[in-house]
């Protein structure tokens, strides 16, 4: 997918939905007002942190801000690409751009790296800006344990992975639904299960070492692999156009 986001088709799609995403209300709101939340809450959860009140302890509260950094990249991209193919068909421009000189490997590429792109930059730098506050303002306590390299290591290897695999999930399901509804409520049903492994990790039910990431890295990257394939091979042009 490397090679064709260099392509002009990939890179003109790519144009085209960054336009949209600025006009688009809901797509703006998701893009702001989340960011914000992922950011202010876990942050104040930590500056208010008190061990009296917290019978988890430090690392049941680190967990519980990080589990918002790992959330975004899934929610973020999965609201973007219920509107990848049927939002297009609703507004009557889907018609139209298959009609290009662009194969479907083309417009699937492009619809993911045009999500992919604004996901990771919001992703990581909101998690930059956390690290950043908590170094500066949160104390020793909990300093430590928030800023301890093995969190970077998974926001680093992970976050992508997981953001790919929220969109890929998306975009399969706005080329097959008939609503943007319908395609955002079936990505949340298979997306919220799918962030128990992380939730095992975050809870320190299973440690959060580098291997545990590399491993959980290794195998989210396999599944985004076979979904790759499976979105190509199941993108029905004839089916996408279709409203009955």
């Amino acid at each position: 997918m490397s090679v064709l986001a260099v392509a002009p088709p990939v890179r003109a799609l790519i144009r085209k939905e960054w336009r949209e995403f600025r006009h688009h209300r809901m797509i703006l709101m998701t893009a702001t007002m989340l960011p914000i939340a992922f950011l202010v809450l876990p942050i104040l959860n930590l500056v208010f942190y008190s061990a009296e009140r917290a019978p988890g302890g430090v690392n049941l509260a680190v967990g519980q801000a990080m589990f918002c950094f790992f959330l975004m990249p899934v929610i973020v991209p999965a609201t973007l690409a219920a509107y990848a193919v049927v939002g297009e068909r609703d507004q009557g421009t889907l018609e139209p751009l298959l009609t290009l000189p662009m194969s479907n490997r083309q417009f699937l590429a492009g619809k993911v790296l045009a999500i992919l792109g604004p996901t990771l930059v919001m992703s990581l730098g909101i998690y930059a800006a956390y690290m950043a506050v908590v170094a500066a303002v949160v104390h020793s306590e909990v300093r430590g344990s928030a800023l301890d390299w093995t969190w970077v290591l998974g926001m680093v290897t992970v976050a992508p992975l997981l953001a790919a695999f929220s969109t890929l999930i998306g975009v399969t399901f706005s080329a097959r639904a008939r609503d943007v509804r319908v395609a955002e409520h079936l990505s949340g049903l298979v997306l919220l299960p799918s962030m128990l492994p992380v939730l095992l990790v975050v809870t320190r039910t299973i440690p959060a070492t580098a291997l545990t990431w590399l491993v959980f890295a290794l195998a989210v990257a396999a599944i985004d692999a076979v979904l790759w394939r499976g979105a190509l091979r199941g993108f029905d042009r004839e089916r996408a156009i279709s409203t009955v």
